[in-house]
């Protein structure tokens, strides 16, 4: 998908270039200065840039900053006769430049030009998704407590066992423990991120991610203080997740118990939503709401429900599970207090420490699983990175 954007304080130019591409069903955002277009657009964006020659700013030196920055756009300047120096443009990354008064003819071959090299740098960037698909599994509960987190972290361990390179995303902003589950203290989280990279930086996610050596898993912690979370959004999740996609072969994202944007973004991304419950009935009562919620959104078919702490029960089993919650379990996990508890306390995920016990054997289970549906999976995600793209549109 070819995107369109002008940089103008002239208004006609602006309305002439969007008339233009309107005859071919193209549609441009138009901004007045660097500072709104740089609001709205990410560094992952394609598109053809169109910036014009204005008293506000210094037309080559903002071809410049944003060619440097955002490689994937393709910029196209539109100045007055006198303005327009050939080697100046070219040397500040400029696909083309034509005159102010430009003639159709001019403007169509290069617009035709800046979309031929951005057709083939999506080819490229297609090829390369479609070679090494990250999966992207969502760990979701709408209660507290019921072990959610150390299924994650097991889960992300059990993966990297088979050689996979896996990043864990804590999700839980608020009260996180992805990191003491693994006996980390991480010195960057997601909130440093925001403030030095996001905000001030050019946005990469890697030297903010922590690296466990005896786990081989990577971590983005949760923001140290409970308050910082609010400053987390949709929109950085959807940044995250675009450039770890690129990066790993799995990500696990341990989320909160409950259904916040952050999260739904996470589960919108996700191939696979694991959704965690008990055998207790608030536990399953919110289980049967989630999914509702998940039927509602049209996410249902990547749901896997899995039930932690099964035991027997007077009064419930499975198949009182699978009658609440209106579908089959994908997993049950045995209830296991003292293994699951001491690799708690001690930081070492238990399908290393105890990989013997029918606890970790079920984790291990679940990874099979996941491998076993990873054709239909990434057809979903090539569903959903359309759908993705276009609802980012309608905003």
């Amino acid at each position: 998908m070819i995107n369109y954007f002008i940089i103008s304080s002239n208004g006609p130019s602006t309305e002439a270039i969007k008339k233009l591409l309107y005859y071919d069903r193209k549609f441009a955002k138009s901004f007045r200065n660097r500072e709104e277009f740089q609001s709205f657009i990410s560094d992952d964006d394609y598109g053809v840039l169109f910036i014009t020659s204005s008293s506000a700013y210094d037309f080559y030196d903002l071809c410049g900053d944003i060619s440097l920055q955002m490689p994937n756009l393709k910029i196209i300047l539109i100045a007055h006769e006198d303005e327009i120096d050939y080697k100046k443009a070219m040397y500040v990354g400029a696909t083309d430049v034509i005159p102010l008064n430009f003639e159709e003819q001019e403007w169509k071959q290069a617009l035709v030009k800046a979309e031929s090299i951005i057709e083939i740098k999506l080819e490229e960037a297609e090829k390369k998704f479609d070679r090494n698909p990250a999966r992207t599994i969502t760990v979701a509960s709408t209660k507290g407590g019921i072990g959610k987190t150390t299924i994650s972290v097991n889960l992300a361990v059990a993966f990297a066992k088979q050689a996979v390179n896996v990043a864990i995303i804590d999700l839980d902003l608020q009260f996180g423990d992805v990191p003491l589950l693994l006996d980390l203290q991480p010195k960057q989280t997601i909130y440093e991120w925001l403030k030095e990279s996001y905000e001030n930086g050019d946005g990469k996610v890697n030297p903010y991610i922590t690296y466990d050596p005896k786990t081989k898993v990577s971590v983005l912690a949760a923001p140290s203080s409970p308050e910082f979370a609010e400053l987390i959004t949709g929109e950085h999740i959807s940044t995250i997740l675009s450039q770890l996609q690129k990066e790993f072969d799995v990500i696990i994202v341990d989320t909160p118990p409950s259904f916040v944007e952050t999260s739904l973004v996470a589960i919108e991304n996700s191939e696979d939503i694991l959704l965690i419950t008990s055998l207790d009935l608030p536990a399953l009562k919110n289980g049967k709401l989630a999914m509702d919620t998940f039927e509602l959104l049209g996410l249902r078919d990547k749901v896997k429900i899995l039930l932690n702490r099964d035991t027997k029960m007077e009064g419930m089993d499975q198949s009182s599970v699978e009658k609440i919650i209106g579908q089959n379990l994908e997993l049950s996990i045995p209830s296991d207090y003292k293994t699951v508890i001491s690799s708690i306390n001690l930081g070492i995920p238990f399908v290393i420490r105890s990989p013997k016990t029918n606890v970790a054997k079920s984790i291990e289970k679940l990874v099979k699983r996941i491998d076993s549906n990873k054709d239909g999976n990434e057809t979903r995600r090539k569903r959903k990175k359309k759908r993705f793209s276009f609802f980012r549109w309608r905003h």
